[in-house]
């Protein structure tokens, strides 16, 4: 039987965890001349499916958290890249969607897909119990970092006394 895995064990492996995304974050960025919040766009745009809601830019403004000017411009450097394409919203005249013209064997969709395809082949290694302990542990941390987060903006947030 193998070595018992301590919290310290798991607390590592996380870490490494994200110290290889950002380092694979890093190389996407370069490599494709893109910046944090595009290369969130092509992977969001990458992960659609056909049966999936159209792509607007008001979705992407929500998802991003920035502003409809700033969503137009991040769309307009994408499109002048070449790497999305604005089609007119069916039915409604007034809106657009966006979609990916990532093209299938490009590197640019390999890097991209980098942390997901890794995941994604470790999560099918897992059994089905397995991986509901991963997801809820994985779960629970980001809910925890998010409450951690908040509490401490409220705190920023809150006046100081005199």
């Amino acid at each position: 039987m193998g070595e018992a895995t301590s919290a310290d064990d798991v607390v590592r492996a996380l870490n490494d965890l994200t110290d290889s995304g950002v380092a694979s974050e890093r190389v996407a960025l370069h490599s494709l001349g893109i910046g944090p919040n595009d290369a969130k766009v092509l992977r969001f745009l990458l992960q659609r499916t056909p049966d999936d809601e159209p792509v607007t830019p008001r979705l992407l403004a929500s998802m991003l958290g920035i502003s409809s000017a700033a969503t137009t411009a991040l769309i307009d450097r994408l499109a002048d890249a070449g790497w999305v394409e604005r089609e007119p919203y069916p039915g409604d005249r007034r809106s657009i969607v966006v979609r990916e013209t990532v093209h299938a064997d490009s590197p640019a969709r390999r890097i991209l897909a980098v942390r997901s395809d890794s995941a994604a082949a470790a999560a099918h290694r897992l059994g089905p119990a397995e991986r509901r302990i991963v997801a809820d542990f994985l779960t629970d941390i980001a809910r925890s970092e998010k409450r951690g987060i908040d509490e401490m903006s409220a705190d920023d947030e809150a006046p100081r006394g005199s």
